[in-house]
């Protein structure tokens, strides 16, 4: 046997390898899952969003926004009539729109456009509720100003575009403002000389003229051609911001949910498992009713007919299943952490084994915190760490519960025989207890003692099924592990963490032990999970229902 469990290790070890390379692709389905999950997070950021948006626009003062256009000359006129090359003319328009709208935006011309619409108030105010935007696809400027009245708005708008105009005249002629200034000072000091019909004071004087053409062409590079007429009310706008505040509190709402999704360690689904512990799934099994638990009672023995206690019997199917090959005989059961239903998963595979004519021992090993004889009287009777040490021998507890399985009775079968006039097999089941908790149960589970125990019982019986301690807890579970042909790893969803699962794989990694498998344990709080027997518990309970001694 000890060669059997090393030889199914390697196999086992491969299969869990070949597992681990498996990983999920993420479907439609998981998205829509996850909206499910987080759907009252989504549904607050979609109702909170909005009403906030809407409550702060009915809050806002009444602003209403007023627009003037000016047109903007691409070429300049001036240098074409002196034969000079424009440079103007390879620069892209967009940019040269920017740059106009920049230069809207300077001190100097809304200090001028105030002083035009006869308003007192600072220049950074103005700067603050206006806005110069050029017009896509078109040599258009538009100078906005916002302002609580409509006709304050209008006269601010007006009063910029001409203040632009006038800024951008002073720019362009500025040159040639000084040019003539120049040359009428020249021809005064000509005219003092008494030079007036020389040669060079009429050409200075047709010098002088020409500049006065260029500088009332260059006024001419941003005119406004569109007065503000009206002003429209741009706040408050709550149906525009009941409108976008839906949409954002979608987008937030979603976010928030898988961002909540992905800080979230809980375990949703059993392929989750699988996938990070590398092990196939035994069957799911929901939790105890609660009046058995109050009473540490067991569905295979209390409600053997309850639709719960058909997830067992899938249990000792699939696990029959996975034995089919190798045949081990003792099956170390153990979990994460606590309160996982270990132990309870235990006793019921233990009793679904017997029930089906398996000669079972359960062995109670969790030497930190037993709990097997919560389930079953063992008062009075020598525990595992009292034949250990030889203070009594095994068969001072080898008195078993006895099951006797049957056919039914519709065709005149007696309990004891099946249609065919063969007795059924009879099944037993021999609960050892832990006894009295040693000082140091790491060390004493790892004794030659124990393992003498074991092989005892591997020789009696087909199913040992030991109950040890938490595997990430203690190293009990793992120090045994070494002793048994395999082990079964019990998760709860609403227990165990995805860091914890990682863990748990290394752990048992380490082990070499056969790896059978994982029971969901706590299975309804699984997504989409549902169990229910319509039909034929009766009849399972018939060919099972035992006469228990």
């Amino acid at each position: 046997m000890p060669d059997s469990r090393n030889g199914v290790n390697g196999e086992g070890q491969k299969m869990s390898d070949g597992n681990a390379g498996l990983r999920h692709a993420t479907t439609l389905q998981d998205y829509l899952r996850v909206a499910g999950r987080r759907k009252w997070t989504i549904a607050q950021a979609i109702v909170l969003v909005p009403l906030v948006a809407v409550g702060f626009s009915l809050h806002q003062p009444k602003m209403y926004r007023a627009s003037a256009e000016v047109l903007l000359a691409t070429q300049n006129v001036a240098n074409q009539l002196n034969g000079i090359n424009d440079p103007t003319l390879s620069q892209d328009a967009d940019r040269h729109a920017q740059t106009q709208a920049d230069l809207a935006r300077v001190p100097a011309v809304a200090r001028q456009a105030l002083l035009l619409a006869g308003l007192r108030r600072s220049v950074d105010d103005f700067l603050k509720h206006s806005s110069a935007t050029a017009k896509t696809n078109a040599d258009l400027l538009e100078l906005s100003v916002t302002d609580h009245r409509t006709d304050v708005a209008r006269r601010l708008a007006s009063a910029y575009a001409e203040a632009f105009s006038h800024y951008r005249a002073q720019l362009d002629t500025a040159p040639y403002t000084n040019a003539k200034r120049r040359a009428n000072a020249q021809l005064r000091d000509m005219a003092a000389a008494q030079a007036q019909k020389s040669r060079a004071y009429e050409a200075l004087v047709g010098k002088r003229d020409q500049l006065d053409q260029m500088i009332a062409l260059l006024t001419r590079n941003a005119v406004p051609v569109q007065a503000a007429e009206h002003a429209t009310q741009v706040q408050p706008r709550p149906v525009r911001n009941g409108i976008l505040g839906l949409l954002l509190g979608i987008v937030i709402g979603v976010g928030l949910a898988f961002l909540k999704e992905a800080l979230d360690t809980r375990v949703r689904s059993a392929d989750e498992v699988e996938e990070r512990l590398g092990l196939p799934l035994l069957a799911r099994v929901p939790e105890p009713p609660r009046r058995l638990r109050k009473r540490d009672g067991l569905v295979m023995l209390d409600e053997p007919q309850s639709p719960q206690a058909e997830t067992f019997r899938l249990l000792r199917t699939n696990l029959e299943f996975v034995r089919s090959l190798n045949k081990p005989r003792t099956i170390l059961v153990t979990s994460a952490l606590e309160q996982e239903g270990k132990s309870t998963t235990t006793a019921n595979l233990a009793v679904a084994l017997a029930r089906a004519g398996r000669r079972v021992a359960l062995l109670d090993l969790d030497l930190r915190r037993p709990f097997l004889n919560r389930f079953f009287d063992l008062h009075g009777r020598p525990g595992l760490t009292q034949i250990a040490v030889r203070q009594a021998d095994l068969a001072d507890v080898l008195a078993p519960l006895a099951f006797t399985a049957y056919s039914g009775g519709a065709n005149g079968a007696t309990p004891d025989e099946n249609g065919n006039g063969h007795r059924a097999n009879a099944g037993e089941l021999v609960v050892i207890g832990s006894g009295p908790l040693p000082p140091n149960p790491g060390e004493f589970v790892g004794t030659p003692a124990i393992a003498r125990v074991l092989e005892d019982l591997r020789k009696r019986f087909d199913v040992v099924l030991i109950d040890t301690p938490p595997a990430l807890q203690v190293g009990d579970a793992i120090s045994l592990s070494a002793q048994v042909d395999a082990l079964v790893v019990v998760c709860r969803m609403d227990v165990v963490r995805r860091p914890l699962l990682n863990e748990l794989r290394r752990v048992l990694d380490s082990s070499p032990a056969e790896k059978l498998g994982f029971v969901l344990a706590g299975a309804e709080s699984e997504d989409g999970y549902g169990y229910g027997y319509g039909y034929g518990a009766s009849a399972y309970h018939a060919r099972e229902t035992a006469g228990v001694t």
